[in-house]
């Protein structure tokens, strides 16, 4: 071969091999700028999956710590419902117990009082003096205890409804309330 054509071949390779390191570093800055763009990709899919998973978490706590707090919350007001109802009922057992006991004084004063006017008026029986005297003391004396009878009974009947409205009234009272609550809640 000759000189000229050797020149002009070295050239030649010399060009193609410069265009060939060309293209290997146009190549690597294309792959370098791929895979920078692929790690991009990446970190911002897992930061953004973190930051999924984070709110997930988070979103799962404050759904615990809220379950967990309304549990509590139904746990007191179950206490507190219970200790106002047994309040109640005690409160109603005073009440009953005392209005009892008060029934009972006034039906042992009226026994009493019912004892003495017979005596009174078997003491007047044994003074009558004619069958006459006898007949009208003992009919007098069984229309008194009788009038007495309704008069009082009727006195009686009254306090015992007044005593079982006033001792049933904290048990309503608390029905009431847990109506209301229970209505209330259910709103």
């Amino acid at each position: 071969m000759s000189t000229a054509k050797a020149k002009q071949t070295a050239a030649t390779t010399t060009v193609t091999a410069d265009e060939a390191a060309k293209q290997i570093e146009q190549a690597v800055a294309a792959g370098k700028e791929t895979i920078e763009g692929m790690v991009k990709v990446s970190q911002d899919v897992a930061s953004k999956g973190y930051e999924k998973a984070v709110a997930l978490t988070k979103d799962q706590v404050d759904a615990a710590v809220k379950a967990q707090n309304q549990a509590v919350k139904s746990y007191e007001d179950a206490i507190v419902a219970a200790k106002e109802n047994l309040d109640a009922v005690t409160k109603s057992g005073t009440i009953l117990t005392r209005g009892m006991q008060d029934l009972g004084k006034t039906v042992l004063g009226l026994t009493q009082e019912t004892i003495e006017e017979t005596v009174a008026a078997t003491k007047q029986m044994m003074a009558a003096k004619t069958l006459r005297e006898l007949f009208d003391l003992q009919a007098n004396a069984a229309r008194s205890t009788f009038d007495k009878l309704m008069s009082e009974g009727t006195r009686l009947s009254d306090l015992s409804v007044k005593l079982i409205e006033e001792a049933f009234a904290p048990i309503n009272d608390r029905v009431y309330a847990t109506v209301d609550k229970l209505v209330k809640d259910a709103a």
